[in-house]
């Protein structure tokens, strides 16, 4: 019985991951779209399902600060995304200025993973968009 029980638990806890990372991949094609009021939203709903995860705090700044202009509230997600996973905060500095928070590469070589991934195309396409301007 006892093993019916685990079983049933650990089915539920994927169904919530499985629905955070849905609102996650969800927030990220909003943000994509230039949406990013809703994008935000939907960062929230994934965060209330798993706030200890580190990459949607760091997308969720993201998408305050670069889309939004609201670094305060940026700031405050990078802190907690930093809390939670120590190579990210080794990896990723973020600099308030009055453009925003600026998402600097630091050394990306420990940091595997698609956040790794995103984040460095982030930082090329900040550093792009720049130069258009």
């Amino acid at each position: 019985m006892a093993e019916n029980t685990t079983h049933t638990f650990l089915s539920k806890r994927d169904v919530l991951l499985n629905k955070a990372d849905a609102f996650a991949l969800e927030a990220d094609q909003l943000a994509y779209q230039g949406k990013y009021d809703e994008a935000v939203d939907k960062y929230d709903q994934a965060l209330a399902i798993y706030p200890s995860n580190p990459d949607l705090w760091a997308f969720k700044a993201i998408t305050l600060s670069g889309g939004l202009g609201r670094n305060e509230e940026a700031l405050e997600c990078w802190e907690r995304a930093k809390k939670l996973d120590h190579v990210l905060a080794d990896a990723i500095t973020d600099v308030p200025s009055s453009e925003g928070i600026t998402v600097h590469e630091k050394d990306l070589v420990d940091f595997k993973g698609s956040t790794a991934d995103r984040i460095r195309s982030l930082v090329k396409q900040q550093a792009m968009d720049k130069k258009k301007k």
